[in-house]
């Protein structure tokens, strides 16, 4: 049975820079994570999220250390490791705000109707300017659990058309195949910058992703 990703996320203090279970592993091996920033491997309501956008990792903004040292930038990191926070507004944490924003625009959504709807996922938890540690992705606790829990829990939610789950980065790292979809898991062709390529593959999913994010949306209407 795989390890809960939230129960997992659960045991790092609000300030620590590494979490427990990678810690021998960071200061062991070399690479290039940022040491001066928070940990995080998911944004927005990843336990219920009607679509979740796959990544490999999370960028780092030359804003970000500030953010992660200020009380309310800590603050944000705790909300958010719940899995049912909100995707970010701008004065919580404005490089994701504004990197969110020209991610889901390619989906037809606006990010307001995003910020309740839709969950980003990562395998790698650290910030680093470009990835270049491909070998701390078998080595790092974290980002085992991510990949288990994803394999184990999110893609059956996919495959059997509970939810709308997107891989915009590195499909072979997560498990998948290029140019797949099965039922609602899609693996569009994808810029290194997770935009997907012009063609009927993006029609298809952009399509998914709009059809999910309305009806959630009516739901919450209907239950206000």
């Amino acid at each position: 049975m795989s390890q809960d990703i939230f129960q997992f996320w659960s045991e790092i203090s609000p300030d620590a820079f590494e979490h427990p279970a990678d810690r021998h592993v960071l200061r062991r091996v070399g690479h290039n994570f940022s040491p001066d920033c928070l940990p995080q491997t998911y944004r927005g309501r990843l336990r219920t999220a009607p679509v979740v956008l796959l990544f490999l990792s999370p960028g780092l903004d030359e804003r970000d250390p500030a953010h992660c040292s200020d009380e309310k930038g800590r603050r944000y990191y705790v909300e958010q490791r719940t899995g049912e926070s909100n995707l970010p507004e701008k004065e919580a944490h404005a490089s994701a705000y504004e990197w969110l924003n020209k991610i889901i625009g390619q989906f037809g959504i606006s990010y307001e109707q995003a910020r309740t709807t839709v969950a980003t996922l990562n395998i790698a938890a650290y910030k680093s300017k470009s990835f270049d540690d491909w070998h701390m992705l078998a080595a790092l606790p974290s980002s085992r659990v991510c990949l288990d829990w994803a394999q184990s829990v999110l893609f059956p939610e996919a495959e059997a058309g509970k939810r709308v789950v997107v891989c915009l980065r590195s499909p072979k790292y997560w498990g998948l195949g290029k140019d797949e979809q099965l039922g609602s898991l899609f693996c569009p062709p994808c810029t290194m910058g997770a935009f997907m390529h012009i063609g009927n593959m993006r029609e298809t999913v952009a399509a998914a992703v709009k059809v999910a994010v309305e009806r959630a949306l009516l739901h919450e209407n209907q239950l206000t």
